[in-house]
């Protein structure tokens, strides 16, 4: 749909801008206003033309650009192809917005070539046309050209700003219980997979540390499941209602919403294949006792909390609280940036959505998917260390979207200067509390034996675990990956390392190769 909207807009734009620039051409040369100039007025004219004309193609390739980070379409289709390769290929914020305006620059300069060829063309071949003509209808082709770009960005600036007024206000039209009711009075689609994404995520996350979960909005239906995993919870959201909803709950008031059927399916997917009244009660007394911080918080701040965390979890805020890509990548910036070296980043977005209702109310959203989730994610988790799913559900007339993006991602270490590459300890970044209410960062001088194992090596467990099956006697598909060839490799590995040689009578395997594998949908065995 975007390519075919800006198809069409190319289309209708390099029509009107034709139009419009013959017309100032032929209409300044047929006035006589410059008939009686010497050459080299004449030439200069030419030259301020450019001027005037660079001045309007620098306005519309900025309207060009918003347009392209709001709506991901654009009136050049080369702008747009421009940004759509260079955005996929790179995590630079900077690189697709050049590509862009050199696409868009690119085009109109191309355009001026066939007026040269046709006014010195006619000149060259006809009496009735002088060079000085020639030169006056491409100044004024020039200033038609300004004044068409310039009008142009106009117009796109006054639809965007249009576009933005057709959704209600989060500091004015968001009522928490209207939000609650239309979506948590049973358990959606959407929540059901991302509830059970969220329990798998949980599994990798950094036990005793505490646990941040940023634009929670007034919502809790995720944050059982890190009760368990979290020495701490803190709750983090920008409209003070939101947070006042989540006190009313811990605070136990009669008419605040209540959380027990999706603390009941955190515990299936946990393993409870039937979960009791007394343990999801004992669960919500879990859940009450961690939250220990309601906090402000606002994505538009470069450092929205003063500290960083070990897991910070962000579940369809950032997406569902702007209205255009550009805004949303500054969010997510900022969110991943409250995530320290080493730790867990869990995200959830509504998939290609614009707008999300609440109560008859349209909410923005910002229209990503998952190639925009990796690209942003890249220049801080690197090659992604993690999962990224797309789930299909059915809420598209009831809710406005119909698939959601799931994510966990594990921020890279960066080496320290001097230390060699890829000795990066899990628990590097551990910070611990002082005395005097402080933290600092743990060092341990005494590792000997117990030293923690490196993230290289937690990311390949990791990697590895859910298609961990027999050794040597299996012969379904996941011992065809692991754990056979990947046994039969790794003793390979060390023997080498060590000088010795191997007297397995097992035959050599190649080592499987590396893949992002995806969590199972929810776990129904007991714990």
């Amino acid at each position: 749909m975007k390519w075919t909207l800006s198809l069409a807009a190319t289309a209708a734009s390099a029509y009107a801008l034709e139009a419009s620039v013959v017309a100032a051409g032929a209409c300044l040369v047929a006035s006589g206003l410059l008939s009686g100039l010497d050459h080299q007025w004449v030439v200069a004219f030419l030259v301020a033309s450019y001027a005037v004309w660079g001045f309007g193609l620098h306005a519309s390739v900025r309207a060009n650009w918003t347009l392209l980070a709001t709506t991901g379409t654009s009136t050049n289709v080369l702008s747009k192809a421009a940004y759509d390769v260079v955005r996929r290929m790179t995590s630079s914020a900077r690189a697709p917005r050049v590509a862009a305006a050199f696409g868009y620059a690119g085009t109109e300069v191309a355009k001026e070539v066939p007026y040269y060829a046709g006014a010195f063309g006619v000149a060259a071949f006809s009496d009735s046309i002088t060079s000085n003509e020639a030169l006056v209808f491409l100044g004024g082709a020039n200033l038609g050209a300004a004044l068409y770009e310039y009008g142009l960005a106009r117009l796109t600036e006054a639809f965007l700003l249009r576009r933005r007024h057709r959704y209600a206000s989060f500091d004015t039209d968001w009522v928490p219980a209207e939000y609650l009711t239309g979506y948590y009075r049973t358990l959606e689609p959407d929540e059901i997979a991302t509830i059970a994404f969220f329990v798998e995520a949980m599994r990798r996350a950094e036990r005793g540390q505490p646990v941040l979960f940023f634009g929670v909005g007034p919502t809790l239906h995720h944050v059982f499941a890190a009760a368990e995993v979290a020495s701490e919870i803190h709750l983090g959201d920008y409209l003070p209602a939101n947070l006042s909803e989540i006190q009313r709950w811990i605070d136990r008031e009669p008419d605040a919403h209540d959380w027990r059927p999706f603390v009941r399916y955190t515990l299936q997917c946990e393993g409870v294949s039937c979960p009791t009244d007394e343990d999801v009660a004992t669960r919500e007394d879990l859940t009450r006792g961690k939250i220990t911080a309601l906090i402000r918080v606002d994505g538009r701040q470069p450092h929205p909390v003063d500290r960083r965390y070990a897991t910070v979890i962000s579940a369809y805020c950032a997406d569902s609280a702007t209205d255009d890509r550009a805004t949303w990548q500054l969010f997510m910036r900022h969110i991943t940036g409250l995530v320290r070296p080493g730790g867990l980043f869990v995200t959830a977005a509504l998939r290609r959505c614009r707008g999300y209702t609440v109560a008859g109310k349209t909410f923005p959203s910002a229209d990503v998917d998952e190639h925009d989730l990796r690209a942003v994610l890249r220049p801080e988790f690197g090659p992604l260390n993690g999962s990224i799913e797309v789930r299909q559900v059915a809420q598209a007339s009831s809710h406005g979207y119909s698939a959601i993006i799931l994510c966990w991602a594990r921020k890279r270490i960066q080496p320290t200067a001097g230390s060699p590459q890829g000795l990066a300890l899990v628990g590097a970044e551990t910070m611990v509390p002082l005395v005097d209410g402080s933290e600092r960062r743990y060092v341990n001088f005494d590792y000997a034996a117990s030293a923690p194992c490196l993230t290289s090596v937690r990311a390949a467990v990791d990697e590895l675990l859910p298609w961990y099956s027999s050794v040597h006697r299996g012969a379904g598909y996941t011992s065809q990956v692991t754990p056979t060839p990947t046994r039969a490799h790794a003793k390979r590995s060390v023997t080498s390392s060590v000088g010795t040689m191997t007297t397995s009578s097992s035959s050599p395997a190649t080592p499987p190769t590396r893949r992002t594998f995806s969590p199972t949908p929810c776990r129904r065995t007991p714990r």
